[in-house]
């Protein structure tokens, strides 16, 4: 049995998701599965952190020597800790105003720009590249040109939020804050440059921000 076998194996008699697995790890689906087809090899972090999901040694997964349940050595199992971080795809514009509908990026591997996020972000959550000043602000929070934000469609929009959201008769989607005065919803920009814009049924909010990243 070969060290993918092993990892294979393992995983489907804990009944362990193959993006289960790679979302413990912190590697991406197409990792995984490559480990699994022995086209490539785990080592290191990733070897440790695979023997802790299966509950089992590195040197078991490796070589098929010694424990092959590690239970005793860690005292824990492999479901009862959560990592801290997740790994979620950096999307463009266009494919953000068509989430819902957007090619599987998991599936899509090492083709696609990745980035960390809260493991309590949710699995259709995603980062997006700020594109324009439109977010800019003289002053209190501005949100600048290149940074990334971690937009999460499984939260609801609420008065006060940064969201993403797509216009109608656009492809690509806007970021604003959504503030709900007197009844009436606007998307409003933080740079005072900027004028609001009106919604009535004409937006569709995409996923409200979480988080900022900015990457020098």
């Amino acid at each position: 049995m070969t060290t993918g076998e092993r990892i294979s194996k393992k995983r489907h008699e804990l009944g362990i998701t193959l993006r289960a697995l790679s979302r413990i790890v912190g590697a991406a689906p197409a990792t995984v599965s490559l480990w699994e087809h022995d086209t490539n090899q785990p080592n290191g972090d990733n070897l440790l952190k695979l023997a802790k999901a299966l509950n089992t040694t590195p040197e078991w997964l490796r070589h098929g020597h010694g424990v092959r349940e590690s239970k005793h050595l860690y005292n824990i199992e492999p479901a009862a800790k959560q990592p801290s971080t997740r790994k979620l795809p950096v999307i463009s514009h266009v494919h953000a105003g068509n989430w819902a509908e957007a090619i599987d990026y998991y599936a899509a591997g090492d083709d696609v720009e990745w980035e960390d996020a809260p493991y309590s972000a949710s699995s259709n959550a995603f980062w997006l590249r700020v594109v324009g000043d439109s977010m800019t602000s003289p002053i209190g929070l501005s949100i600048t040109e290149g940074m990334l934000i971690l937009v999460d469609p499984d939260i609801a929009p609420e008065n006060g939020k940064l969201v993403v959201a797509k216009l109608d008769g656009t492809d690509e989607v806007t970021f604003k804050k959504l503030v709900i005065d007197a009844g009436i919803k606007s998307l409003r920009p933080l740079n005072p440059s900027y004028s609001p814009i009106i919604i009535n049924g004409n937006c569709q909010i995409v996923g409200v921000v979480t988080e900022l990243k900015l990457k020098l």
